[in-house]
C-alpha cells in the first residue's frame, strides 16, 4: 500500500516525457496500443493541402469518424448556390437572352442632322463643284431626293419637259385677236462645264393657235358662227445653258428651225368663199425658264419665249375693203409656258 503511493508521487514530479506507464509487476512496461484508425472509405478522395500553423500555435484537428464541425463544409466543397472564389461566373449561350434584354434605350435620330449628308459633302468637296447657293441645294438634295442640284459639273445633265403655252402677237395690225394657247416638248441634253453651269443643245417642237369667232348673215337670214383660224407649228435646236442657283435650275437657249403656219379666214358664211394661207418658213426663237425640281427629280419650270417667223406674206385686214391696209399674219409672237419636268 506504501509502495503504490510513493510510486505516484514520483510520477507526477518526474517530466511528462520522461513517464513511463507502470504495469502491474515491478520492472514490467505495457506496450503502447494505438487506438485503431477511423474508417473513411465512404468519404470522397481529399486534395492534400499544406497546412500552417495559426498564430497562436493550434492545429485544426479533424474528429476521428469522418464527422465535420456544425457550420463547416468538408474540404473542396463549396456551399449551394456560390461560386469558388477566383473563377467567373459561368456565361449562358449565345441566343438564351430575352428580345430587348441587355440592350441600352434606343436614341432617335435629330431630325437636322442626315447621315447622308457626310456622303453628299465628300462628293462634292471639291471647290469647282459647289453650285451657287450650296445650302438650298444641299438640303433640296438630302431632304427630297433632288441629287441632280448638287451633281458634279464633270457629269451631264438630261432634262425632259412637257409644256402649256399661253401666246400673244405682236404687232399693230392683225388678223385674228391677240390671245392663243398651245403645247410643247423640250428636250435638253447639258454635257460641257463652264464655270459654274453647263453647256449643250435643245430641241424644241411645239403647236400654238389664235382663233375668233365671228358672225355672218346666211342666205336664210340666220346668224353664222364661223372661226378664223391662225396657227404655227414649230420645229427647232440650238445652244443651251443651265446654271444652278441653290434649290432651283436658271435654264436659257436659242433654237433654229422651221415653222409651218396657217392662217384660215373665212369671208362669209359661205365657205367656198375662205381664205386659206399656208407656208413653210424659217423660224428663230429665244427664252428662259426657271427650273423647281421638288421630288425624286421631278417638278416644274416656268418661262417665257420669242418666237419670230421670216415670212413676208400680207393680207387685208379686213378682206371685204379691196385697199385696205395689209397685215402680215405670220410674223412674231411672246409665248409663256408652265412645264412639268424630269431631271436624269
Amino acid at each position: 500500500m506504501l509502495a503504490s503511493v510513493l510510486v505516484g508521487v514520483l510520477l507526477s514530479v518526474a517530466p511528462a516525457g520522461d513517464a513511463a506507464p507502470v504495469g502491474d509487476g515491478a520492472g514490467e512496461q505495457s506496450p503502447e496500443v494505438e487506438p485503431p484508425a477511423p474508417k473513411l472509405d465512404h468519404l470522397p478522395a481529399q486534395p492534400e493541402q499544406e497546412h500552417e500553423p495559426g498564430l497562436g500555435g493550434s492545429e485544426d484537428v479533424q474528429p476521428a469518424g469522418g464527422e465535420q464541425p456544425a457550420g463547416e463544409q468538408p474540404a473542396g466543397e463549396q456551399p449551394a448556390g456560390e461560386q469558388p472564389s477566383g473563377e467567373q461566373p459561368a456565361i449562358e449561350p449565345g441566343g438564351t437572352t430575352p428580345p430587348g434584354e441587355g440592350q441600352g434605350p434606343e436614341i432617335p435620330e435629330s431630325d437636322e442632322e442626315d447621315p447622308n449628308y457626310a456622303e453628299l459633302d465628300a462628293a462634292i468637296a471639291r471647290t469647282e463643284d459647289l453650285p451657287y447657293f450650296p445650302t438650298a441645294a444641299r438640303k433640296s438634295a438630302v431632304r427630297r431626293n433632288n441629287d441632280v442640284l448638287v451633281r458634279p459639273f464633270r457629269k451631264p445633265v438630261y432634262t425632259v419637259a412637257a409644256a402649256a403655252r399661253l401666246g400673244v402677237l405682236i404687232g399693230r395690225q392683225q388678223v385674228v385677236q391677240p390671245i392663243g394657247w398651245g403645247v410643247a416638248m423640250h428636250l435638253r441634253l447639258h454635257f460641257l462645264p463652264v464655270v459654274k453651269s453647263r453647256f449643250g443643245v435643245e430641241i424644241q417642237g411645239g403647236h400654238s393657235r389664235f382663233q375668233e369667232r365671228r358672225d355672218y348673215e346666211s342666205f336664210t337670214g340666220n346668224q353664222l358662227t364661223r372661226i378664223t383660224l391662225l396657227t404655227h407649228t414649230d420645229f427647232g435646236a440650238g445652244p443651251s445653258v443651265q446654271i444652278p442657283l441653290g434649290a432651283v435650275y436658271l435654264q436659257a437657249g436659242a433654237t433654229a428651225g422651221v415653222s409651218v403656219s396657217t392662217l384660215l379666214r373665212p369671208i362669209s358664211a359661205d365657205s367656198t368663199e375662205d381664205e386659206l394661207i399656208s407656208e413653210t418658213d424659217f423660224l428663230l426663237r429665244g427664252g428662259m425658264s426657271l427650273g423647281v425640281p421638288i421630288l425624286n427629280r421631278h417638278g416644274l419650270s416656268l418661262g417665257v419665249g420669242v418666237q419670230h417667223v421670216f415670212s413676208n406674206r400680207e393680207v387685208a385686214v379686213d378682206p371685204t375693203v379691196t385697199d385696205g391696209d395689209k397685215a402680215t399674219p405670220f410674223s412674231t409672237w411672246l409665248d409663256s409656258f408652265l412645264a412639268y419636268q424630269v431631271w436624269f
